[in-house]
């Protein structure tokens, strides 16, 4: 009897799934991570580290093979040493820290203000981003778009608190003024003068902070914005400066067609990033920390108060001394000698009064 012919084994064609099924698993934890990393602000974003660090240190299956995550650095702890300069991919990226910087910035200008650090600005978080607002007299002498001196110190100030939080942000300089005309030879108009004022603005930022140029937009308003809580265009209040840091969700309507934020190498945010704390600390030089002025200050007006409380008193009231007289009984030498303690009180009595003790 013939041997039962055997069916030729039939090829699996499907194979690839698994290799296609591997690939998009991979791609979907890609955008989730991605979405994390835009949605979380820096404590979430550590517990996300370490879970996948933990997840990717586990043992393998080839014994004594060191682990891809073992001995990494935590991008948090690269932060330490700079911790007011974030990663750059952190401000790219991160709608949370872009709000929380936001918050940051206007914090400290109005604390700033408070202790008269500042004087004619002002701040405010709008739908667009954070909107800074110079006085115009602050910055610019009548007719003239030239910056003093004075005016270079306040943008340094704001320009440290930008330059802290913010390298890769778009900003729109706005130049604007009262509806009164100007007609002079250098500018026919208003709007040649707030243009001008906002190109020295500009100017100014990108010399000073190393700001990439691309970044800046310089607008002319004349007098066509005025301001909600001012009583006419005339009003002198419409004339000012304002600096809007916009939010990343509206740079592509600014932004150049070649940004390549995201193609920088490892090297290359290096060096951003050592250029930006030399330049910060160049514009800051050797002045003490926000918290050290605070202390400073509270000093100031404690010696203050005590220096009107000294005044209402006399002089002799003022003083402290103690003053040691020695008395002895003659007829009797054997006794112990009496001390008298004088002592002047430094406190609120009238002039004609004093206390013996």
């Amino acid at each position: 009897m013939a041997k039962k012919q055997k069916h030729p084994e039939h090829e699996n064609l499907e194979r690839w799934l698994v290799s296609y099924a591997d690939f998009i698993t991979l791609l979907f934890a890609t955008f989730v991570v991605l979405y994390a990393l835009a949605q979380v602000d820096a404590v979430d974003f550590a517990k996300l580290e370490e879970s996948l660090k933990h997840a990717f240190s586990q043992n393998t299956l080839l014994e004594g093979q060191q682990s891809i995550m073992e001995g990494s650095d935590s991008l948090f702890d690269q932060q330490q040493a700079n911790s007011f300069i974030p990663s750059l991919m952190l401000e790219y990226i991160s709608p949370k820290y872009e709000e929380d910087s936001f918050k940051e910035i206007e914090q400290e200008i109005k604390e700033l203000t408070e202790i008269g650090e500042l004087d004619g600005i002002s701040s405010k978080i709008t739908e667009k981003g954070l909107l800074l607002t110079f006085n115009d007299k602050y910055l610019f002498a009548p007719g003239s778009a030239n910056l003093d001196s004075p005016a270079k110190k306040l943008l340094d100030k704001v320009g440290v608190l930008i330059c802290k939080k913010f390298v890769l942000h778009h900003m729109i300089v706005e130049g604007h003024s009262d509806s009164y005309s100007i007609n002079s030879n250098k500018y026919p108009s208003n709007w040649e003068l707030s243009g001008a004022r906002a190109c020295s603005v500009v100017r100014y930022l990108i010399n000073r902070f190393n700001f990439a140029p691309s970044l800046f937009s310089a607008v002319s308003y004349a007098d066509t914005r005025p301001l909600e809580t001012s009583i006419s265009p005339k009003d002198p209040i419409n004339r000012r400066v304002e600096i809007l840091i916009l939010k990343n969700k509206y740079k592509n309507q600014f932004a150049t067609r070649n940004d390549s934020a995201l193609s920088l190498s490892k090297a290359q945010q290096d060096e951003i990033q050592r250029k930006r704390a030399e330049i910060i600390k160049k514009v800051e030089g050797d002045s003490i920390s926000l918290a050290a002025r605070k202390l400073l200050e509270e000093n100031r007006n404690r010696l203050q108060k005590e220096k009107q409380k000294s005044e209402k008193l006399s002089k002799k009231n003022m003083e402290l001394y103690v003053n040691l007289d020695t008395e002895s009984d003659s007829d009797n030498e054997n006794l112990p000698k009496i001390e008298k303690r004088i002592i002047k009180l430094n406190t609120d009595i009238p002039e004609d009064e004093d206390f013996g003790l």
